[in-house]
């Protein structure tokens, strides 16, 4: 019986490091990887700014060559799409293993087993979209004054 993992997030292009990272390590928990990613919607609204269209970051993630499926999923939190794919395996940032990952609850009602993956440098779709894509893997901008 093979394995299914899932995570979640914006995933906006450009991918960066941290996406990478975040990706591969989710991979690794099992043998299928299921990707969520928010609606385009949810980015403009939460996040503030004009995403890729959803039908590219879908492509974009599904281009890697790991990842099984794709789903876009027009909630504001991923618990429905975590309970339509029922993993067996659920990756999170570890900077929700503080008490704020909202996903923790249905994961323990399912069964499903919680991994935080922990988190390389400082790289945000949002600081490349500013234009501070010259972030080295510690976080630090490798651009001269």
């Amino acid at each position: 019986m093979k394995i299914v993992t899932t995570c979640n997030g914006c995933f906006n292009t450009p991918l960066h490091p941290g996406h990478f990272f975040f990706l591969g390590f989710a991979r690794g928990q099992g043998d299928e990887l299921v990707v969520g990613i928010n609606s385009s919607s949810y980015i403009r609204e939460k996040k503030g700014y004009e995403p890729a269209s959803e039908d590219e970051r879908v492509k974009a993630l599904m281009d890697l060559g790991f990842i099984r499926e794709v789903v876009v999923f027009r909630e504001y939190d991923p618990r429905e799409f975590i309970k339509k794919v029922n993993p067996d395996v659920h990756c999170t940032g570890a900077e929700y293993s503080n008490g704020a990952c909202i996903e923790e609850d249905i994961c323990r009602e399912m069964g499903i087993k919680l991994v935080y993956i922990p988190r390389i440098g400082h790289w945000s779709t949002r600081a490349i979209l500013r234009g501070d894509s010259e972030r080295n893997i510690e976080g630090k901008s490798s651009a001269k004054a």
